[in-house]
């Protein structure tokens, strides 16, 4: 069971990720989450590293499509302002698998290729790891949540707990 809430990588910071390191994972699809993984759910636009770390996937072949519970006019603008005409997926329902399983369907994608960036063990790993993606944990990048958030937050506390006494993983012991 702890298996599902276990991320393949933990990391302090999105933009640790690489194209090098996704592709030597075999990864070639990164789903990505917005609210508290790239900025704060309260900061409608990416700042310019958030907008070089995505141009830097996409360039190198990595498609990036966004998948987030917020709604869609949240996430259309923060996308819109990425300036890169990338998919988005709207309120998801995150761990619910029928976003990931429709875009498994609408690209025609292996799971075995995709990977989540998410900063949430609850929604974006748990769900992630149900479809066998491949899975990436970040450090949120505020410490501010929304309130249905700080629910969740409680719930990933436990978790995290956990994880640390059966050795899988310790909160704040970042892969890189």
């Amino acid at each position: 069971m702890l298996k599902l809430f276990t991320p393949k990588y933990y990391i302090h910071r999105y933009d640790v990720i690489t194209p090098e390191y996704l592709k030597a994972h075999g990864i070639s699809v990164l789903l990505c989450d917005i609210d508290n993984t790239l900025v704060a759910h309260d900061i409608a636009l990416p700042d310019e590293q958030v907008i070089m770390f995505l141009k830097s996937l996409k360039e190198a072949g990595i498609h990036v499509i966004f998948v987030s519970n917020n709604v869609e006019e949240r996430v259309k603008t923060f996308v819109e302002g990425c300036g890169l005409q990338a998919e988005f997926y709207p309120f998801a329902m995150k761990p619910l698998s029928k976003t990931y399983r429709k875009i498994l369907k609408d690209y025609g994608f292996d799971r075995k290729q995709v990977a989540m960036l998410g900063d949430q063990l609850m929604t974006d790993i748990l769900g992630a790891n149900w479809m066998g993606f491949y899975t990436i944990l970040t450090a949120p990048v505020v410490q501010r949540d929304l309130s249905f958030t700080k629910v969740n937050r409680l719930f990933e506390s436990a978790v995290f707990y956990l994880l640390k006494v059966t050795g899988k993983l310790k909160k704040g012991d970042y892969d890189a």
